[in-house]
């Protein structure tokens, strides 16, 4: 399969979400250049990189790489707009790399939803965040071509998409899917202030930023949650009144503890986040009985608006 194929079918969706997750989560610009067949014998880089285990269609990795100043820069405008602080951070730090992942996230969520209406067979692992690469073989392993795509981000410096293919299988079908979208809250009675809400997400980052939305709203009796299960378990133990719960997470998804909590007996209200804007996994949750559905990103120009939105009862 030739590169213009690879990347006009793969990695095209993933070049135009970047651009324009960036602008949406940074206000930055970014723009792409030619697409070019790198030597896997010779593929190394210094830095940072958001990767996604691709299989189906493709047995590979996406890998969106950074070099160190790069990095840093996209992480601090991305913590920017997200919590509406000035970010000056130097080094690569947890923070930096929750906020890099989240951009991944948003990536991947919305790239899978586009290519899944042409009917093409990919799965994509949730995005991890690898420090280094001084260790290249683990992911040049089985590697047998790496389509490469440089993008420059204006006043700051450039990112790379890179594809690296194991085996190529493409069997194409004429079906899409509908346009995705998502559920809003029916109920019209606000909660009130002194309920007890539980945030569950895998990323800290987006517990910190509903967190704030909430504490600004004047919600201030809030527990947190890492995982599915550990959401299955607080429901038992703390009764919360009201939830926000991310889909795509490490130990159980959000959806999967949905289903528990409600064979459990559980009617408390949950609003599901995700950046997987897929129109069956929301038809899903749906059915499990949810009180609304956002799509991410949140931002801190319109995150306590749209969280307020959503926190509704019966």
């Amino acid at each position: 399969m030739s590169v213009e194929t690879i990347y006009k079918i793969t990695l095209f969706p993933f070049i135009n979400e970047s651009i324009a997750s960036l602008k949406a989560m940074t206000h930055l610009t970014g723009s792409s250049a030619d697409a070019f067949m790198d030597q896997v014998d010779d593929f190394r880089f210094k830095g940072y990189a958001v990767c996604s285990e691709v299989t189906g269609c493709i047995n590979g990795v996406i890998m969106m790489h950074h070099y160190p100043e790069t990095a840093i820069a996209i992480g601090n405008s991305v913590c920017e707009t997200m919590f509406n602080e000035k970010y000056n951070h130097t080094q690569m730090n947890d923070e930096l790399s929750n906020a890099l992942a989240e951009w991944g996230n948003t990536i991947v969520g919305r790239s899978t939803d586009l290519l899944s209406r042409h009917n093409l067979e990919f799965n994509f692992s949730s995005p991890y965040f690898v420090h280094n690469f001084d260790d290249m073989d683990k992911y040049l392993a089985g590697i047998k071509e790496i389509v490469t795509v440089p993008i420059t981000v204006e006043g700051v410096g450039r990112y790379y998409f890179n594809l690296l293919v194991r085996d190529v299988n493409f069997q194409t079908g004429g079906a899409k899917r509908e346009e995705s979208t998502g559920i809003a809250n029916p109920h019209s009675k606000p909660l009130p202030t002194n309920s007890k809400i539980l945030l569950v997400d895998d990323s800290g980052m987006i517990r910190k930023a509903l967190k704030r939305f909430l504490n600004n709203l004047g919600y201030n009796n809030i527990i947190e949650a890492d995982d599915g299960s550990s959401a299955v378990a607080m429901v038992e133990s703390e009764a919360p009144d009201f939830m926000f719960m991310d889909v795509v997470m490490g130990e159980m998804n959000g959806d999967e503890a949905l289903k528990v909590i409600r064979a459990n007996g559980h009617d408390v209200p949950v609003v599901m986040l995700s950046s997987v804007t897929d129109q069956a996994l929301v038809k899903q949750c749906e059915e499990s009985g949810v009180s609304g559905f956002i799509f991410k990103p949140i931002q801190a120009n319109n995150g306590a608006e749209i969280i307020k939105s959503y926190l509704k009862i019966a």
